[in-house]
């Protein structure tokens, strides 16, 4: 049977006698998905077509509005209990592939979240305001 060689470990900084510091139970940060309430999902749309494709695809699973504000988003209230993220991962997928959108903005508990699709699914980008009207890509140069 073949041995392997330790690699010697790298040293932080000076060591302090076991039990000097009080330990502390290691705990994770609580995500919008699996903290204790769960949290309506709001979905960034761009333009009336997009949200219209969303509402229709999320309706069956979730309860869905439109919401208006400094962006227009699509809530949708999620259900109580576990598996409902997969759900709106498949719903936001199938999504962006309907309305031939990069990315998605997803905004839940206080948290943002940035979807994008397969980067081997090339597809034209057009930028629209809420009302369908086609919005410069860019900055203009001088």
């Amino acid at each position: 049977m073949l041995e392997a060689t330790a690699l010697p470990l790298r040293e932080r900084g000076p060591r302090r006698p076991r039990g000097s510091v009080p330990s502390m139970a290691r705990t994770s940060l609580p995500t919008a998905w699996v903290s204790g309430g769960v949290h309506p999902v709001d979905i960034v749309v761009h333009d009336r077509e997009s949200a219209r494709i969303l509402l229709e695809y999320a309706v069956p699973l979730f309860d869905a509005e439109v919401v208006a504000g400094s962006a227009w988003a699509v809530r949708l209230q999620p259900p109580a209990g576990e598996g409902w993220i997969v759900g709106l991962l498949a719903l936001i997928d199938r999504w962006l592939e309907s309305a031939r959108l990069p990315c998605a903005k997803v905004l839940c508990g206080g948290r943002s979240y940035l979807i994008r699709t397969s980067p081997d699914i090339s597809r034209p980008s057009r930028v629209t305001d809420i009302t369908g009207t086609a919005m410069p890509a860019g900055v203009p140069r001088s």
